[in-house]
């Protein structure tokens, strides 16, 4: 059984493009909707507020009350479009290796025996990766570089 909407998304003319934005990957057309969905509501709710509290409210209360109701509508608005627009990014998990670290590394241009030295120095850092089991592969790495 195959799934239409992939079929459809490797298919040139229906291929979706992707952008990058502060390290995140969205759909262009996606993120428009989501602001546009996101604006209406909050202004909605700010609107439906200058409405209906001055019948219920005292009139230096009427923005106040507005505002928050306009929040309110933010709030809403994030919870909806959080569910209409899923995540576009796809993790892949991997066992930590010694290559995989030292292929980061070489791309990164980072120091091992610095990382090694701050590491050692962060007394939480470390044992965070004592337990994640990575701390040893960070060892190794600072101890080839001394070679």
């Amino acid at each position: 059984m195959s799934d239409k909407r992939s079929e459809r998304s490797e298919t040139p003319t229906h291929k979706k493009r992707y952008l990058e934005i502060l390290g995140d990957t969205i759909v262009p057309n996606q993120l428009l909707l989501s602001i546009i969905i996101s604006i209406a509501i909050s202004l909605g709710g700010y609107n439906l507020g200058l409405w209906f509290f001055p019948s219920i409210a005292s009139e230096n209360m009427i923005t106040s009350y507005s505002l928050l109701l306009g929040i309110t509508g933010t709030v809403l608005s994030l919870l909806f479009c959080s569910m209409i627009f899923k995540p576009k990014r796809i993790l892949i998990e991997e066992e930590t290796s010694f290559e995989s670290m030292r292929e980061v590394f070489e791309d990164l241009q980072l120091d091992a025996r610095e990382e090694l030295r701050l590491i050692e120095d962060d007394s939480i850092t470390q044992k965070e990766l004592e337990e994640l089991g990575v701390l040893e592969h960070f060892r190794a790495l600072g101890g080839e570089e001394k070679k």
